[in-house]
């Protein structure tokens, strides 16, 4: 959920500051507010803060991230970078730019220098394939044309359906050159044929001028392959490529000699620069008067007694923490922290694929760490399904568990395998029917009604609509809670209605499905008299749209009952032909293939669809998102290894 928040405002005697500013980085609460767009000048003449050491961290920031762009990686040693990360974080900002400023003196030219030349080889080894596809076009016309010393050849490429230039340049080089120039030409693909031209070359100069002119792709030969026989071309190109490629490897020896003396150093010294720059840059938001300073900002609840204690423990009654009133204004910039449950958390990564909530809507998070897992669960279905996804979960989280992204996954895998396997006991499935044709478990009878998902279509997508009934409605009464807050009448009034025209739809469809009788047709009628004229008032007409788009919404949950049959009829067709060979360890293999392939679209097809789900079909109901994001001023955490 999201965190109550309290603005506050700190003030302190002026050579107090650095310190109360030191104290609040290593706190790691405040959202920073800029002060000079809080206080106006006629309250307190304050200045804000602007520092020279800002600008000199941001250079020579990015002077090291210039070393370490040409530095090969190397492997990680934790220990010894958590060593170096401890030592530079000990010393001042002074000691650490002038500890990166003499790497920066010791490695800059060099590292430059050798990824300049290795740059240079590159497109040498670039340019001399394009020669080598030169020569292949020419190649075949070598006995068409003349001796090439003293002369020039040229190829323009020309795609066919700009044939007609063809002439124009041809009539062109007839006057420069006076008649004194060959040309042919051959295709080089289905669009575009290659027109080789050679001439005198004191004609050169004339010749480009005019290609140039008409804008048409022109490949040269370099002079030192005029005059030479192709096989001696040829040879040569190969001999300037392997040179290139020799001189590159051997800079790649040198910058990885390099690299394995300065990288880790120059990381964490990135790493400490970069905290660095985000420390001395929110220094703008501060403002100093000629006695005082003033910081404003954001802080949890929870947090601010924490904080108040620190600076009281520290500076006693000469820097005082005061809450500030809010207006509706100010809560409408209020950030936005989330604060959830451990089984909640992962379910936050989802959340990033839209835009932040605002302060003071619903957080959805927890509403979508219950019905994801279920969604989930309702499509794959399938106890042995559920223990292979339980088990992969578990092992991505062993190896990438670092990865705050691949732990996300690997949490959201875990516990979304446990309704699998529990749908998979009330479907009976294992591995499709495999479970029933063993005997070990068969599909849960209810009221008569059969939960084998192939027999029971029809009360599977009955299911799976009244699942979307339900989670449509509770986005309708969020959205009602959100407008209660925000004091919008016209939303409230629209979602009122929305939630009763919705209600009369449902009485009125049941009622001619014949499930209840037909004097529920008078509920109908009422609740649509009360909801048209809500919408109307709230949404004007457009909100009658609204209520079929809404309708739609509902039924789109079909999909839950449409992708778990599809699963379940491709488990059970592996089961069926490895059953149908006679070669039994055939038959096992084409099964196991099979169901890998099944289990590899559960992990991603449910997925996506149960997140659709919801970021479509249920918070278009009530999100508007457009928050700001909580973010304290504070170090950066740091990971295993220093990075």
């Amino acid at each position: 959920m999201l965190q109550t928040m309290k603005r506050i405002q700190v003030i302190g005697p002026k050579p107090a500051f650095n310190q109360v500013v030191d104290l609040l980085y290593q706190e790691g609460t405040l959202h920073l507010e800029d002060v000079s767009r809080s206080i106006s000048p006629d309250e307190i003449p304050l200045q804000k803060v602007v520092l020279d050491t800002a600008t000199s961290v941001t250079e020579v920031l990015g002077r090291v991230n210039g070393i370490l762009s040409t530095l090969p990686q190397v492997p990680d040693d934790p220990a010894r970078q958590r060593e170096l990360l401890a030592t530079i974080r000990s010393q001042s900002h002074e000691e650490v730019l002038l500890k990166a400023q003499e790497n920066i003196h010791t490695l800059e030219t060099t590292t430059r220098a050798l990824a300049s030349k290795k740059s240079e080889l590159t497109l040498t080894i670039t340019a001399l394939n394009r020669y080598s596809k030169v020569l292949d076009i020419l190649q075949p016309l070598e006995r068409e044309l003349p001796l090439l010393e003293g002369f020039e050849v040229t190829i323009l490429l020309i795609l066919k359906e700009h044939s007609e230039v063809v002439e124009l340049i041809k009539k062109e080089l007839d006057i420069i050159t006076k008649n004194q120039f060959e040309m042919t030409s051959t295709t080089v693909d289905a669009d575009t044929f290659a027109v080789i031209m050679v001439f005198n070359r004191r004609h050169s100069e004339q010749v480009h001028a005019f290609i140039y002119s008409v804008n048409v792709n022109e490949v040269r030969l370099p002079r030192e392959y005029m005059g030479k026989p192709f096989y001696e071309m040829y040879t040569l190109i190969e001999e300037n490529k392997l040179r290139a490629s020799d001189e590159i490897k051997k800079i790649d020896g040198d910058l990885l000699t390099l690299s394995s003396a300065w990288y880790r150093e120059l990381s964490v010294l990135k790493k400490t620069l970069e905290d660095m720059n985000d420390e001395l840059g929110a220094f703008s938001n501060f403002a100093l008067s000629e006695y005082t300073f003033v910081i404003m900002g954001w802080i949890p609840k929870k947090k601010i007694q924490h904080t108040k204690k620190s600076l009281s423990d520290l500076f006693s009654d000469r820097v005082i923490v005061q809450e500030l009133e809010t207006t509706e204004k100010d809560m409408e910039a209020a950030p936005v922290f989330y604060d959830n449950p451990r089984w909640v958390k992962p379910f936050e990564m989802i959340m990033q694929l839209v835009a932040p909530p605002r302060y003071r809507e619903i957080d959805p998070s927890p509403v979508l760490a219950v019905f994801f897992p279920i969604f989930f669960g309702i499509m794959v279905g399938d106890i042995g399904y559920g223990i292979v996804i339980f088990l992969i979960a578990l092992l991505i989280k062993k190896l990438y568990g670092t990865i705050a992204f691949a732990a996300s996954v690997a949490e959201i895998l875990i516990i979304s395998s446990i309704p699998t396997i529990i749908f998979g006991y009330l479907f009976g499935e294992f591995f499709g029917d495999f479970g029933e044709m063993m005997g070990w478990l068969h599909p849960v009878h209810f009221h008569g009604i059969t939960w084998n998902r192939v027999d029971a279509m029809i009360p599977m997508l009955i299911l799976a609509i009244s699942i979307g009934v339900l989670h449509v409605f509770l986005g309708l009464i969020i959205g009602m809670r959100n407008a209660i807050i925000r004091k919008s009448r016209k939303h409230l009034s629209e979602k009122i209605g929305m939630l009763l025209m919705l209600t009369g739809i449902i009485i009125l469809m049941a009622m001619l499905a014949g499930a209840i009788p037909e004097t529920g047709i008078y509920p109908t009628v009422i609740l649509i008299v009360i909801a048209l004229p809500l919408i109307l008032y709230g949404a004007g007409i457009f909100g009658t749209i609204e209520v079929m788009s809404t309708v739609g919404n509902i039924l789109s949950y079909a999909r839950l009952m449409a992708i778990g049959m599809a699963s379940v009829i491709l488990a059970m067709v592996a089961n069926k032909l490895g059953e149908s060979f006679d070669i039994v360890i055939i038959g096992i293999i084409v099964a196991l293939l099979l169901h890998a392939l099944n289990i590899a679209l559960a992990l991603f097809s449910p997925s996506i669809h149960a997140m659709r789900l919801h970021i479509v079909e249920f918070f278009s109901k009530f999100y508007e998102g457009g928050g700001v994001v909580y973010k304290p001023f504070k170090k950066a955490v740091v990971e295993e290894g220093g990075r």
